[in-house]
């Protein structure tokens, strides 16, 4: 009988895509961590948090030298916590990553029923919405808690689609997870809101509107500068919009400051940033009803257009976090215009495209995902510390778990579980006293690091009566500090 039920589980399609895609993006993140390509800017800091949570301490991030709830405001970590005490295992957060990813193909099953798409069809959007490059970038590219709203944010938009726009706890409890997740997500549900109202929506559009401007303020205001310190305010992020947070302070600047993230929003940075969003589902502008298609965009304009003033590259590619969110909006875009039923449906693209579409759309998301996901550094980049692979392994191992470590930029994540460990950064003057173990890699010293620095630092510890060489090989090297 249980062998029978498993079978019926996987005869069912979106089950099947579900599980291959929560397998695929699991081991795809594993492996780049278990290659040593991981890094302590993001996995290091949310990790460390996380486990510091888990065992009652105060989560002071030693990366970023303030509470990690003044970083972003992302509440989730406590639930989150909970969990990792359960598994605490860097592979887990992994997993739940790559789960909420790929939990995502059920709210588009059930927008299916009304777009009585043809099976074929649905699996092509299927196909197009898992192979949209940045939904693997943002997979393999460490761990960030928003990622964890990401079915969330498909299942209201596709509820509001379905008219279910009744203001109701579940709705609720659903947007607050979202807005736990990082305080930029408050941008999200404005922009939800939005386009509620333009739907005539009133009610549930002001409602949404008024939760985000709420959190936003609660975050941003009372938060952040309660758990945080001078460096962690809300204005430090001014760097990304290529402001001074001095300028920030100064009421008489705003004029110029507007004018400036204006005239940020026309560059060439910009374009080549719209053009690598639009590529992946290029196809969507032979439909003669394009225009109404880009109204599914309307939610995520609030972050795009935070994207768009900034000049800070990750803000605007398709390998970091900052236009997840896009996704899901493109997701239904493409399954409402392969519809047969509904006036944006399959009709509006040419003949040629309509009898086929189904093949270019698996086709070109394909290519696509090859040209702009970073699958290929499977075949080459991620190959760098082949060569120091065991020698890193076994220097870990040797690590006591209590011990206050300073190591490079990519072993963080393999050490991050304790209350204090940092990464080399050359423009850094460390106090030695501060660590009981240093962690080296020569060859390869990491982000932020040169081969220069980490000879020098070497040298200083091969001085220094109070240090001794606890391993050496393969150009890496664990110092340990003798106890007193």
């Amino acid at each position: 009988m249980i062998e029978s039920k498993k079978y019926n589980f996987l005869q069912n399609n979106e089950n099947r895509f579900f599980i291959f895609s929560t397998l695929f993006l699991t081991l795809a993140s594993s492996l780049r961590h278990f290659w040593f390509h991981s890094a302590s800017w993001d996995l290091g800091i949310f990790e460390q948090a996380i486990y510091l949570i888990s065992k009652g301490i105060e989560p002071i991030s030693s990366l970023l030298g303030f509470h990690i709830l003044s970083d972003h405001g992302a509440l989730v970590l406590y639930p989150l916590a909970f969990f990792y005490k359960i598994i605490p295992s860097t592979y887990f957060l992994f997993f739940l990553q790559s789960f909420a990813l790929s939990l995502s193909i059920f709210p588009l099953y059930r927008l299916s029923k009304l777009t009585k798409i043809s099976k074929k069809n649905l699996n092509a959007s299927y196909f197009a919405f898992l192979l949209y490059p940045i939904v693997f970038n943002v997979n393999i590219f460490d761990f960030h808690p928003e990622v964890l709203a990401f079915p969330l944010v498909l299942e209201i938009f596709i509820n509001f689609k379905l008219n279910q726009t009744n203001i109701t706890f579940k709705l609720i409890k659903n947007i607050f997870f979202i807005l736990s997740c990082k305080i930029t997500n408050s941008f999200l549900v404005f922009g939800l809101g939005i386009w509620l109202i333009f739907k005539g929506f009133i009610k549930t559009g002001y409602l949404l509107i008024s939760l985000s401007i709420m959190w936003f303020n609660i975050i941003a205001f009372v938060l952040i500068p309660y758990y945080g310190n001078d460096n962690s305010n809300i204005f430090r992020q001014a760097a990304k919009f290529g402001l001074k947070e001095e300028v920030v302070f100064n009421i008489f600047s705003f004029t110029k400051i507007i004018w400036q993230l204006i005239t940020q929003i026309f560059t060439l940075a910009n374009l080549e940033y719209l053009l690598l969003i639009i590529l992946p589902f290029l196809y969507i502008v032979l439909h003669k009803k394009r225009i109404k298609l880009l109204g599914n965009f309307v939610p995520f304009l609030p972050l795009i257009s935070l994207n768009l003033i900034s000049d800070s590259y990750p803000m605007k590619n398709l390998v970091h976090q900052y236009s997840l969110f896009i996704v899901p909006f493109i997701a239904i875009s493409i399954q409402e215009s392969l519809s047969p039923s509904i006036v944006l449906g399959i009709k509006n693209y040419p003949a040629w495209f309509q009898k086929r579409c189904s093949k270019i759309i698996i086709f070109w998301s394909i290519l696509t995902f090859l040209i702009f996901s970073r699958f290929t550094y499977y075949l080459g980049p991620f190959h760098s510390h082949f060569e120091s692979f065991k020698a890193r392994r076994e220097a870990i191992t040797l690590i006591n778990k209590n011990s206050s470590v300073l190591t490079t930029n990519d072993l963080v994540p393999h050490l991050s579980r304790r209350k204090n460990i940092n990464f080399t950064d050359s423009n850094v003057k460390y106090n030695f006293e501060e660590f009981d173990e240093i962690l080296l890699d020569l060859e390869n010293p990491g982000w932020q690091s040169n081969k220069i620095f980490a000879e020098k630092i070497k040298n200083e510890l091969n001085l220094n009566e109070l240090w001794f060489k606890k391993y050496q090989k393969d150009n890496i090297i664990l110092f340990e500090k003798f106890i007193n």
